[in-house]
């Protein structure tokens, strides 16, 4: 059974944090992007520059309706909970939903330091507080708990999201 899944803006630390988690609670983790490349044989830039974005949220949809059945932590892609049949199926799984939050400076920041991100290498700082905006409604309504990653180490949130585990 799957037991607890990531959501978040890109640049949230997802993929560093599940990984993290994933070593600590000796479960194995799942990466939907990850996942979305490996099913496709593309890149998620490929799939954005061939299909646009709805096409890829199209992919995005049918790889996490296949992943619902998965044992072990989830990380989803930074839009994933966008799509209300999405977010109804994350909610259905009935585990934990982990918002990891990042403020637009800090993302910004981050997203400067990736090159491989369709989204987030064309993004300014105005932008990503736009978008960020824009997506926190559809965050909200999907997470269970929510941690501020801007000052904390991957190690620092990990043990957090432990502790509210725990609970």
């Amino acid at each position: 059974m799957m037991k607890l899944i990531l959501i978040g803006f890109m640049g949230s630390g997802k993929t560093t944090v599940s990984q993290l988690l994933g070593r600590q609670l000796d479960e194995e983790v799942l990466d939907l992007d990850r996942e979305i490349e490996r099913q496709t044989q593309r890149t998620i830039s490929q799939i954005f520059a061939q299909s646009g974005e709805k096409g890829f949220r199209q992919i995005e949809h049918d790889v996490l309706q296949q992943s619902m059945s998965f044992s072990g932590i989830l990380a989803t892609g930074g839009g994933t909970p966008l799509r209300e049949d999405n977010l109804l199926l994350l909610r259905q799984v009935g585990v934990p939903i982990i918002l990891l939050a990042a403020s637009p400076d800090v993302t910004y920041q981050r997203l400067q330091q990736q090159d491989n991100r369709p989204l987030g290498n064309k993004l300014g700082i105005n932008d990503i507080r736009q978008l960020q905006q824009d997506r926190q409604p559809f965050y909200d309504r999907c997470a269970d708990f929510s941690v501020m990653t801007d000052h904390q180490t991957p190690a620092e949130i990990t043990h957090q999201i432990i502790k509210y585990l725990q609970k």
